[in-house]
């Protein structure tokens, strides 16, 4: 009973919080505004030129145009996830530098907890429109069925690769515990991240697969569950339930990060030191 007490409340906090975020947006409508135009031109221009570069050389990599887009939909659904829930992440040095911890430390609530779901980003919601807009053409394309079965793996999927994209934020942030470094990675993770799951992972080197397969599990965000969702060989034959497997590795990352985070926790000296 106390710990269904604690989840409530957190769960109250966080809707509060996003309430907060909402009515700050609404407050500057014209900065929402630009972020409307800027950021969903971006994903439709790399749209367009998949595009552009199926109608020229054909499939790529065994990938149909309809697959690709129902790929890169999906990539980009949970990229704006991760940017509306863990992009501080990004940011987390400044936060170790400037000493911003404090507060959190006092608060009767955990210190991940308030660091990611007291600041939600709300203007990522920019970047969830085209990949909900890319995703539903994708799903026009293939055909795609929406059974109960097919839209609770989609939302296992949605929900394994977001905490993958975040789990990683956090142990990169946290790196800064033990630099005491703003070094802001964020960008550069992103890119890797852009460049890795909106794509098929088999267009790579086989090296860079492996990298990404079992080290760092960048090609559990969207290529694997995808493809094994569509029915395209991506070379893991042995590797039955990828869907499945994003969600738990989703999971696992998150909890690592979580632990790791705690960890670095403890070497943080506060303001003034």
């Amino acid at each position: 009973m106390k710990y269904i007490k604690t989840l409530t409340h957190y769960f109250e906090v966080t809707f509060a919080c996003i309430r907060m975020a909402i009515l700050t947006i609404v407050e500057y409508p014209s900065s929402i505004a630009g972020w409307l135009l800027s950021n969903p031109l971006q994903f439709i221009v790399g749209f367009a030129t998949i595009q552009f570069v199926v109608q020229e050389f054909g499939e790529i990599n065994g990938w149909s145009y309809g697959q690709l887009a129902f790929l890169y939909g999906l990539s980009v659904i949970s990229h704006a996830l991760s940017m509306i829930f863990f992009i501080q992440g990004w940011f987390m040095g400044y936060y170790v530098l400037e000493g911003e911890f404090d507060r959190y430390l006092t608060r009767p609530l955990g210190v991940l907890y308030q660091f990611f779901f007291t600041q939600i980003n709300i203007f990522g919601i920019t970047d969830l429109l085209p990949g909900i807009v890319v995703f539903l053409y994708g799903c026009h394309k293939v055909g795609f069925a929406w059974s109960l079965q097919n839209i609770l793996c989609i939302l296992a999927l949605l929900i394994g690769a977001t905490l993958i994209r975040g789990g990683i934020y956090i142990l990169i942030g946290t790196t800064s515990f033990f630099t005491r470094s703003a070094n802001d990675f964020g960008q550069y993770t992103q890119e890797i991240f852009d460049k890795t799951t909106m794509y098929p992972l088999s267009m790579y080197p086989e090296s860079l697969q492996f990298l990404l397969t079992y080290l760092i599990p960048i090609g559990w965000v969207s290529f694997y569950p995808v493809s094994s969702m569509l029915g395209v060989d991506n070379g893991l034959t042995g590797f039955p339930g990828a869907i499945g497997l994003t969600f738990v590795i989703g999971i696992a990352v998150i909890v690592v990060a979580g632990i790791f985070f705690n960890y670095g926790l403890k070497k943080y000296e506060s303001a003034g030191n």
